[in-house]
C-alpha cells in the first residue's frame, strides 16, 4: 500500500482526484474473460477525459457472476495494465464476510490502493447485523476501506448515516460512496460523518452541492460513475470540463458543464436509476459503442430490446457524443 495501516483516510483526502470510473468487463464468444479486451478497457478508461482513476467490480462490471478464480485473475490483470500510475479501488463485496475480507486482502496483495464493500447485498440484513459485518471485515485487512451507501433497490439495503457513523472507530474505513438519488440524504451524510472521511458521489449535481455547501468537507473526486464513457467525447469533453471548472473553483462554469453532463444522463441512464436498477445489458452495449471491449453479458443479466438501444443511440447523436 502507499501509506502505512491508519493512514488511508488521510492519504483518500489528499491523493484521489476527478472520477474513479467504472471499466466494463468484456467476454470473448465462449464467454470467458478477455484478458486483452480488459487491458484495452483499462487504457481506453483511463485516457478519458476528468478520470483520476478506476473503479473495478462493481454493478457495471458483472462481478457476481464471475467465479472465484475469474475474479481474482480480473484484479491481477488490472492492477498489472495500471502499474500504479492512476488510483484503482477493487470491489470486494460478497454476502459473506469471510470471502469479503479475503477479497481485500487479495486486492491489497495485488496493489490495489483502496477497496469497497457494499452491505451484504442477499439474506436476512439488519443494522446490527451489517455493524457486524463491517467490524469483522475492518478487523481483518489494513487496506482502506470504502463503504456503500445507496437507496437502489437492486441492493435493497441502505445504509444510513448513523450507520456509517457507527463504524468510524475504525481507522481503515475511509470514505463511503454515497449514490442515494436523494440530496437531503446526501447532505445528511456528509453533515455527519464528512468532517472524518470522505463522502464521495457518483453524480456531478450532488458533488458540485457538495463543494458549494461544504467546501472544507467534500472530497475532490467522484466514485462509480460511468457517465465519463457515455456522456462525452473527445471533440466534447463534457465531463473533463466539469472537473477542471471544479478545481478551478469556477462553480458557474462547472454548473454549465454538469447541466449538458445531466441534460444526456437524464435520457441514457438516470430513467432507470430512478426504476431502482442499472440497466447493465444496456450500458454494456453503449460501452461497445464508445470504444469498449465488451462482448455479451453473461447469464442472468437481461440484455437490451432493440428498441432501448436505438432510443439511447438517438440521445447520443442528438447531444453530439456520436456522429
Amino acid at each position: 500500500m502507499k501509506y502505512a495501516a491508519g493512514e488511508a483516510r488521510e492519504w483518500t483526502r489528499l491523493n484521489l482526484r476527478g472520477y474513479l470510473t467504472v471499466l466494463y468487463t468484456p467476454f470473448d464468444e465462449s464467454g470467458t474473460l478477455d484478458e486483452q479486451g480488459l487491458r484495452h478497457n483499462v487504457r481506453e478508461t483511463l485516457a478519458l477525459p476528468g478520470v483520476g482513476g478506476l473503479t473495478v467490480n462493481s454493478l457495471h462490471q458483472e462481478f457476481w457472476t464471475l467465479m472465484d478464480a475469474e475474479r481474482r485473475h480480473l484484479v491481477e490483470v488490472v492492477l498489472d495494465e495500471v502499474r500504479g500510475r492512476k488510483p484503482v479501488v477493487i470491489g470486494c463485496s460478497d454476502p459473506s464476510a469471510i470471502k469479503a475480507a479475503e477479497y481485500a486482502r487479495h486486492a491489497a496483495a495485488a496493489g490495489a490502493d483502496l477497496v469497497m464493500i457494499w452491505p451484504p447485498f442477499y439474506g436476512p440484513r439488519s443494522a446490527a447485523g451489517v455493524k457486524a459485518y463491517y467490524d469483522f471485515i475492518a478487523d481483518r485487512i489494513d487496506i482502506g476501506l470504502i463503504l456503500y451507501s445507496t437507496t437502489l433497490s437492486e441492493l435493497g439495503y441502505y445504509l444510513a448515516p448513523p450507520q456509517v457513523a457507527a463504524l468510524l472507530g475504525w481507522r481503515n474505513i475511509c470514505a463511503v460512496q454515497n449514490t442515494t438519488l436523494n440530496l437531503a440524504q446526501y447532505f445528511a451524510m456528509m453533515e455527519q460523518v464528512g468532517e472524518h472521511i470522505c463522502v464521495a458521489t457518483s453524480l456531478e449535481e450532488y458533488h458540485l452541492q457538495g463543494q458549494l455547501a461544504f467546501p472544507e468537507r467534500a472530497p475532490g473526486f467522484l466514485i462509480g460513475s460511468s457517465r465519463p464513457v457515455f456522456c462525452q467525447s473527445t471533440a466534447k469533453p463534457h465531463c473533463g470540463d466539469f472537473i477542471a471548472a471544479v478545481e478551478a473553483r469556477d462553480f458557474l462554469a462547472a454548473a454549465g458543464h454538469a447541466r449538458r453532463i445531466m441534460a444526456i444522463a437524464d435520457n441514457l441512464q438516470s430513467q432507470y436509476f430512478a426504476r431502482g436498477f442499472h440497466h447493465v445489458g444496456l450500458f454494456k452495449e453503449l460501452a461497445g459503442m464508445m470504444g469498449m471491449r465488451t462482448g455479451k453479458v453473461r447469464p442472468g443479466i437481461a440484455p437490451c430490446e432493440p428498441t432501448e438501444l436505438a432510443a439511447s443511440i438517438a440521445v447520443l447523436r442528438e447531444a453530439g457524443v456520436i456522429g
